[in-house]
């Protein structure tokens, strides 16, 4: 019996490491596979994760595109985007980027005009509803050297000034990279008001200076513009324009002597800030009996600069009061004496609320105006909106103290302004 008790308890002994390590591989076999679906629960919940943040996003984008543009400041790309806007970094530009296309470019600027100064008549106002600028553009690069700007306006036929239809006809040639030969009719390289488009200007008009400095802000004459900021470090956002013109006010030459031109421009992106200085030496025809020709020297300074949210545009031009107004045959203005001087003032601030909301207020001064000698000063207070990249709409109140006689007046104290392009 004791011996039969002894050889069971052996081979239980024997049986009992097995079954030890047969439990502990079932152990292990069990931590793995808790542990692999803990890595596939894992990978679920990152999964869902990202769904969520997908679908969190376009309920978001679905919202604002109900609720309307939303201010996207301080965005860097947006405050980029309205430094642009203010320093008008391709002010002045050729035509090299853009294909020339059988379809125009259309512009239509409407306006409401109401309240007129004190001192206008019946005859230096223009009254309720009026269509400002009606034009038509082509302008592209037609080869590798070549590329050509031709626009032509409506709006001046119902006036009476058929003369004026073409604004702009001329040729360019690409030497290089950086070099461009212009030869037409085109903008003259003064100053930042005359080069700024219409289509894009948030005040009414320009300065009171352009219209009698440079009515229809053309001429006819050769034009060679370099910019060189591809040449080094230094010399980055530098453009030169360097021109001979008719000095006529852009129509047939009525003397033998040319105007020259000269302007040089710098934009300082990091700032950001542009500063530009231009001149015009020339001659203008006098009144009969004033003894001959003129000067027609002008002498100018531009600045355009960002602060936040704060766009500042300032500019002077000083020079030989103009004799003549914009026309075909010479229209002399009242006041003009050989020897007098012309200087103006212009200081313009722009504060953007919102992505596509601005208020500016603008101060804007003439002295000794060529028609009625006077010093003729100006305030704007108005508000823009962008309704796309390619529409603007303004309200404008100024108060002024004088009529003014250019082609681009304004002497009422309210205007509304609609601008379409496409």
């Amino acid at each position: 019996m004791i011996m039969t008790r002894l050889i069971a308890l052996a081979a239980l002994g024997l049986c009992l490491p097995d079954q030890v390590l047969a439990q502990a591989e079932t152990r292990e076999a069990r931590i793995a596979t808790l542990e692999r679906q803990l890595r596939t629960a894992q990978a679920q919940v990152a999964e869902l994760e990202a769904v969520v943040s997908t679908l969190m996003t376009e309920v978001t984008a679905l919202k604002e595109a109900d609720e309307g543009p939303v201010d996207v400041r301080p965005d860097v790309e947006a405050q980029d985007s309205y430094a642009d806007r203010v320093l008008v970094t391709d002010l002045g530009h050729d035509e090299r980027e853009e294909e020339l296309t059988p379809r125009p470019e259309l512009f239509v600027q409407t306006r409401y005009h109401a309240n007129p100064i004190d001192e206008a008549t019946e005859e230096d106002v223009t009254r309720n509803f009026g269509l400002n600028r009606m034009e038509l553009r082509w302008a592209g690069r037609v080869s590798e050297r070549l590329g050509m700007g031709y626009e032509i306006q409506y709006h001046p036929a119902p006036d009476g000034a058929p003369e004026e239809l073409v604004n702009d006809a001329y040729a360019e040639y690409y030497a290089n990279d950086a070099i461009t030969l212009r030869v037409g009719q085109f903008v003259k390289p003064f100053g930042f008001d005359i080069q700024h488009s219409s289509s894009d200007r948030e005040s009414p008009e320009r300065g009171i200076f352009a219209g009698y400095f440079f009515p229809g802000q053309r001429d006819r004459g050769a034009m060679i513009s370099a910019n060189l900021g591809g040449l080094a470090a230094w010399s980055s956002g530098l453009s030169i324009y360097a021109g001979v013109f008719n000095g006529n006010r852009f129509f047939n030459d009525n003397n033998s002597d040319l105007n020259y031109n000269l302007r040089v421009r710098k934009v300082f992106d990091a700032i950001p800030l542009a500063v530009g200085a231009s001149v015009q030496l020339g001659t203008q025809i006098a009144p009969p009996g004033l003894g001959g020709d003129a000067d027609e020297d002008l002498y100018g300074l531009d600045i355009q600069y960002v602060i936040g949210r704060l766009g500042i545009r300032g500019e002077y031009v000083r020079g030989d009061m103009p004799s003549t107004f914009l026309a075909l045959e010479p229209e002399f203005a009242p006041a003009f004496a050989p020897g007098e001087t012309s200087s103006a003032t212009t200081a313009f601030f722009n504060y953007n609320l919102t992505a596509n909301d601005d208020i500016y207020w603008r101060w804007d001064r003439f002295e000794n105006d060529p028609v009625t000698g006077n010093d003729i000063r100006a305030f704007n207070l108005g508000y823009t909106r962008r309704l796309a990249d390619n529409s603007l709409i303004g309200i404008d109140y100024q108060r002024k103290n004088d009529v003014t006689f250019n082609d681009d007046e304004l002497n009422t104290k309210l205007s509304v302004t609609w601008n379409l392009e496409y």
